[in-house]
């Protein structure tokens, strides 16, 4: 199989597993729910305080929901003995990887898409102006995780405590990327010109480059480990 090839095949069997047990996307989404309701009540008397940690309150739900959706990106491969028989493919495992993190980022996307338009209605937020430019955003902060992620997902699948060691792993390298998305969501949402923030954007475009090119090349290293 081609190097596309693969990773069309690796997205397309992830989003049919999906579709028959819609396992990931449905816990993803209660726990967001939860997270949502949680913060909405908290801070239901108290709207100045909510529109100023409206950004960081966002990012948690989107990263701890993520995580979730991560802790599952390798738990069919464990099944009937898949994940040994990537590791004796002859298939780029590159490729494998590329597959992988394409079909996690589509998951958090569409739920982060879902989700985000309830801290719209809760929190009262005014986004008409600057809805292209959240987007651009999610997008990038998203990919930083999910590409991140989806090796700490490889490494951590055949560990028995797993869904523990993943975000012990992920989150300390994930903080430029958590960083960086609350302080670029704040400003997008408090309508500050794009110059005070645009740093930000550029350290989330920076880190996806740099982790999904580090993570591309450990990815075959750790698979075959």
């Amino acid at each position: 199989m081609t190097f596309l090839r693969v990773i069309q095949w690796v997205v397309w069997k992830d989003l049919i597993s999906e579709m028959r047990s819609r396992e990931t996307l449905s816990s993803m989404l209660f726990f967001a729910l939860i997270v949502i309701l949680v913060f909405s009540f908290s801070f239901a008397m108290d709207q100045d305080a909510a529109q100023q940690l409206i950004a960081g309150i966002i990012w948690v739900s989107f990263a701890f929901t993520g995580i979730i959706g991560l802790g599952k990106s390798f738990s069919a491969e464990l099944q009937n003995d898949a994940l040994e028989y990537l590791q004796m493919s002859p298939t780029p495992k590159g490729a494998i990887y590329l597959g992988k993190m394409l079909g996690n980022l589509l998951f958090m996307l569409v739920v982060e898409v879902m989700l985000f338009p309830l801290f719209v209605l809760f929190f009262n937020l005014n986004i008409v102006e600057e809805i292209g430019l959240l987007l651009l955003i999610f997008f990038l902060a998203t990919l930083g995780l999910s590409a991140v992620g989806t090796l700490f997902s490889a490494l951590t699948v055949q560990i028995r405590a797993r869904e523990v060691m993943l975000p012990v792993l992920l989150l300390p390298l994930a903080i430029p990327v958590m960083i960086a998305a609350v302080e670029s969501t704040r400003g997008a949402l408090n309508a500050q010109p794009l110059a005070l923030y645009f740093h930000w954007i550029e350290l989330l475009t920076i880190f996806d480059v740099i982790f999904t090119v580090v993570s591309f090349w450990l990815f075959e290293l750790i698979l075959d480990s």
